[in-house]
């Protein structure tokens, strides 16, 4: 269980957020949405403890995450952050097995158990033939899709994306997308911040759109996710409809126009 009650956060005098409220059970995946700027991220790194200065209430399991310590939060809780290129020394596979570190001593070789874990998360992302290459001569595709393996090695309850499409092509992004619903059905509580209504249309139980003014909506996404939702939050015009190809059917929502 995840409680946001009167959640507020200011950067320089500046209110982000003001009066955020909603509870998310599990198992589920919630998608954040809203326009640039609105503060999805910055919600995101209040979830996660990295803004501290906040007011009101996060609770996980009943207990405020302020409270949490370090290594038992993420012992349960992994992220995933903003895909970019980034500079490392490390190849896919020990970036991978990073994720284990809290476990692994670094004095000793890790055990062919975790090597095992690491490289069957690799072959589900399709990523396999990558584990001995630098992370740093990766395309920020390729990265993203090595973090987002980080991410999983530790099997968290509960995980948190911020923008797990970016960067990605779309065939990664289905990937992606569907290991997300996935993960939801073995028990999980997946939440991602995401600039595509589609994405959350189709692959989440629950959203969250961040309007203008700290008008939030909350709920189940059919309801959340509507032609007058979308074009209220983002001024513009949309377009709702069902796609089939004969066998499925799926509900799409496409941008005309800048209102």
């Amino acid at each position: 269980m995840i409680s946001v009650e009167n959640l507020a956060f200011s950067y320089k005098e500046k209110e982000i957020i003001k009066n955020l409220s909603f509870k998310l059970s599990g198992p589920a995946v919630c998608s954040i949405l809203g326009p640039n700027g609105i503060g999805k991220t910055t919600f995101i790194k209040c979830l996660l403890g990295l803004n501290r200065k906040y007011s009101g209430k996060i609770l996980i399991n009943d207990k405020e995450i302020r409270d949490y310590d370090g290594r038992d939060f993420y012992s349960f809780v992994a992220y995933l952050k903003q895909g970019g290129k980034e500079t490392s020394i490390y190849t896919v596979l020990d970036t991978v097995l990073l994720g284990l570190a809290s476990r692994i001593n670094p004095l000793l070789k890790p055990d062919k158990k975790d090597i095992d874990k690491v490289e069957n998360i690799l072959k589900e992302l399709n990523i396999y033939n990558l584990k001995d290459e630098y992370v740093s001569r990766l395309s920020g595709g390729e990265a993203q899709m090595v973090y987002m393996a980080r991410a999983l090695v530790r099997d968290p309850e509960i995980l948190i994306l911020d923008e797990p499409e970016s960067n990605l092509d779309y065939r990664n992004q289905l990937l992606i997308l569907d290991l997300i619903k996935e993960l939801a059905k073995k028990g999980k509580i997946i939440i991602f911040n995401t600039h595509y209504p589609a994405h959350a249309l189709r692959f989440s139980d629950k959203s969250l759109l961040m309007s203008s003014g700290y008008n939030y909506r909350f709920g189940d996404t059919e309801d959340i996710i509507t032609k007058e939702n979308i074009e209220n939050a983002y001024n513009i015009k949309v377009v709702v409809g069902d796609l089939s190809d004969g066998e499925k059917t799926l509900r799409d929502i496409v941008p005309l126009e800048v209102r």
